[in-house]
């Protein structure tokens, strides 16, 4: 059973395994802009974003995060965990220089979370990059299994032009993304 159906249920079509899902930006990795020269990157960082509740798994997220079981992957990236001191979340931040390590690291450690039952307080696992040398962002809402696209600007405005765009682009290569009436800001991303 796959991870996104594992943790809310059944779904109405059939869709790719979740770590195809968010493998699919890497199809976006260095393609030019229509018209342009500018090319979108990677940073070496992404996270998962977290709802918390009263589990003790959201008391030492770091302690909990070392009893992945043996049978998964690996994780080699290098793993931070905090709180957000607005909201009640938290934070995974994931910092590995190979982007398809680090997405193997996100769903290993979504995976456990999902065995531990808390599935429901994943909300989504965000990518940093540039694009048209802005700093930019792809969330991947887990409850969609769809991506958007997220340019933050100074005084907690948004690029929504540039959105648009990078939502085009992702389109144009097979991405699945959300209604543009879900591209949710993140105003407390910690990296």
């Amino acid at each position: 059973m796959g991870l996104l159906k594992s943790i809310f249920g059944k779904r109405n079509k059939p869709k790719s395994d979740e770590s195809d899902i968010l493998s699919t930006i890497l199809r976006v990795e260095n393609l030019t802009f229509p018209k342009s020269t500018e090319k979108i990157t990677f940073s070496v960082k992404s996270a998962l974003l977290l709802n918390t509740s009263d589990d003790p798994f959201f008391e030492n997220i770091d302690a909990s995060l070392k009893n992945i079981h043996p049978e998964q992957q690996p994780i080699t990236s290098k793993i931070i965990s905090m709180k957000s001191g607005e909201y009640d979340s938290s934070w995974i931040v994931f910092e590995n220089p190979i982007m398809q390590k680090m997405i193997n690291d996100v769903n290993s450690v979504s995976s456990h979370i999902a065995n531990l039952g808390l599935g429901s307080t994943m909300t989504a696992a965000i990518f940093k990059g540039m694009a048209k040398n802005e700093p930019s962002y792809w969330v991947c809402n887990y409850r969609s299994a769809k991506f958007y696209p997220l340019v933050p600007t100074d005084n907690n405005q948004r690029d929504n032009n540039l959105e648009m765009e990078i939502g085009d682009l992702l389109t144009s290569k097979g991405i699945p993304v959300e209604p543009h009436a879900n591209w949710y800001s993140l105003s407390d991303i910690p990296f």
